[in-house]
C-alpha cells in the first residue's frame, strides 16, 4: 500500500514559492545557453562544471536580493534549479559523446560532414525529461511548457530542410540558443510580473511582523 507523505503537498508550495520570482528560469535560460556554446567551442563543456557552481550561487544570491524584500527567504533542504542545472550539463556532454563517437567511427574526429541530424533530439529529450520531472514534482505550468518546447524544438532542428545554409552540427547549437531564448523571455515576464504584484516591504514594516 502507497503511503502518503502529509507534508508532500507543503513542500511543493515551497518550490512553487521559490519559483514564483522567475530567477531560476533566467538562470537556467543562461546555463542553455552556455552549453548551447560549448557545442561550438567545445573547451567551454570542460568548464560545465564550474559554471553549475558559477550559476548555482548566482541563482540564490539573485533570490534573496529580489524576493527576500518581498516574501521572505527561508533555506530549502534542496535547491530547486541545481538539478535541472545538472540536466542541462546532462544533455549537453552526452549528445557530445554522441557526436564524437560517430564522428570518430568516421575516422575523423568531429568532422562536420558526419555529425548527425538527429544530435537535438537527444538533447532536447533529455531536457524535456528534466523539466517535466520538475513540473510535476512542483506543478509548475512553466515546466510543462520547456517540456512541450525542448521536444518540438528538438524535431524541428532535426527535421527541418536547411540544406546548405548551416553546418549539421549549427542544429544541436540553434535547438540549444532557441530553447535558451525561450526560457529566458519566460523568466524576465514573470520576474517583471512579480515585482510589480508584489512591492517590497519597508524594514520597518518587515520588523513589524
Amino acid at each position: 500500500m502507497k503511503q502518503h507523505d502529509p507534508i508532500a503537498r507543503l513542500r511543493q508550495r515551497a518550490y512553487r514559492h521559490t519559483f514564483e520570482d522567475g530567477i531560476a528560469d533566467i538562470v537556467v535560460g543562461v546555463y542553455t545557453l552556455m552549453i548551447g556554446v560549448a557545442t561550438q567551442r567545445r573547451i567551454f563543456i570542460v568548464l560545465a562544471a564550474v559554471y553549475l557552481v558559477i550559476m548555482q550561487q548566482a541563482w540564490r544570491s539573485l533570490h534573496r536580493q529580489v524576493s527576500g524584500p518581498r516574501t521572505g527567504y527561508a533555506e530549502l533542504a534542496e535547491e530547486p534549479p541545481q538539478k535541472l542545472l545538472v540536466g542541462i550539463m546532462a544533455a549537453g556532454i552526452a549528445t557530445m559523446g554522441v557526436v564524437a563517437a560517430a564522428t570518430w567511427s568516421s575516422g575523423n574526429l568531429w568532422n562536420l560532414t558526419f555529425w548527425p541530424n538527429w544530435a537535438p533530439v537527444l538533447a532536447g529529450a533529455i531536457l524535456a525529461g528534466g523539466f517535466l520531472h520538475t513540473a510535476t514534482r512542483f506543478g509548475l505550468w512553466r515546466c510543462y511548457a520547456y517540456t512541450a518546447a525542448a521536444l518540438g524544438g528538438s524535431l524541428f532542428f532535426w527535421l527541418f530542410p536547411f540544406g546548405s545554409a548551416i553546418n549539421p552540427s549549427d542544429r544541436l547549437t540553434l535547438f540549444l540558443f532557441s530553447l535558451a531564448g525561450a526560457i529566458i523571455a519566460t523568466g524576465i515576464v514573470v520576474l517583471v510580473r512579480f515585482t510589480r504584484r508584489t512591492p517590497a516591504v519597508a524594514a520597518g514594516d518587515a520588523n513589524d511582523r
